[in-house]
């Protein structure tokens, strides 16, 4: 018998699917709501600098830097704020990727990037596919090698290593750097939504949500996500993804 007052797990989880579809519902009305002000903000500040550039001084143009600066910053957070809510959702085809596809793909787009930090992107040469939707293996690549290209800071080597094994039924993806690492009281903190601990070196910190979209693709497919501080020193992000 049940316990009086106490609801069954089938209750439970009727509740729990309820007020994931409210918080859902909110997150977009609120995105909407918030990019119709954000749209008028940029395109004001556009015109503001092709139509007034003359008759501003420096102090002007850097307030008008700044405008632009905070109105992209949101735009970026809205995106990622949404994109964390879809997670999960209906829709998604999870299915055998060749991870050095996507790879690729990210190595082409993060090439200026790259070579301007002169950094070096070292992935796998025959590593196994990877059971995942295609979109959301993008974007555990994405999130994790941005995060280390922004905050590895000033060391050596300059490189960015990505490994991929199957082991006990998963696979597992690995993102090492060799910077500045992470503390380990930390370690949870940073896959929390809008957590940055650190500027990257032109003093931008980010919105903060990639390592929790990377957790919570992780998390709905059944595996987890991690970060380790590996001997001598760096980061590295762990992913584990179930086989099937």
């Amino acid at each position: 018998m049940r316990e009086l007052g106490r609801p069954s797990p089938g209750d439970a989880l009727a509740d729990l699917t309820r007020r994931n579809a409210e918080l859902e519902h909110c997150i977009n009305t609120l995105a909407h709501d918030l990019r119709s002000p954000l749209v008028a903000l940029l395109g004001f500040s556009r015109l503001l600098r092709q139509d007034y550039a003359d008759r501003l001084d420096d102090t002007g143009t850097h307030f008008v830097d700044r405008i632009e600066q905070a109105g992209q910053t949101m735009e970026m957070l809205i995106h990622d704020l949404l994109e964390l809510s879809r997670i999960g959702q209906t829709g998604e085809c999870p299915a055998l990727v060749d991870p050095r596809c996507v790879l690729a793909q990210l190595a082409a787009e993060l090439k200026p990037q790259l070579d301007a930090e002169q950094i070096q992107l070292v992935v796998p040469e025959n590593p196994p596919l990877v059971y995942c939707d295609r979109t959301r293996l993008y974007q555990v690549f994405s999130n994790l090698i941005g995060n280390a290209v922004k905050h590895m800071g000033e060391c050596e080597p300059r490189k960015i290593s990505v490994a991929i094994r199957d082991e006990a039924g998963l696979h597992q993806i690995t993102v090492r750097d060799y910077g500045r690492g992470v503390d380990p009281e930390h370690h949870e903190r940073i896959f929390e939504p809008f957590e940055s601990l650190t500027r990257d070196r032109n003093g931008r910190s980010g919105t903060g949500m990639g390592l929790a979209i990377v957790r919570k693709i992780a998390e709905t497919h059944g595996g987890r996500a991690w970060v380790e501080n590996p001997p001598g020193t760096g980061a590295s992000f762990h992913v584990t993804l179930p086989q099937t």
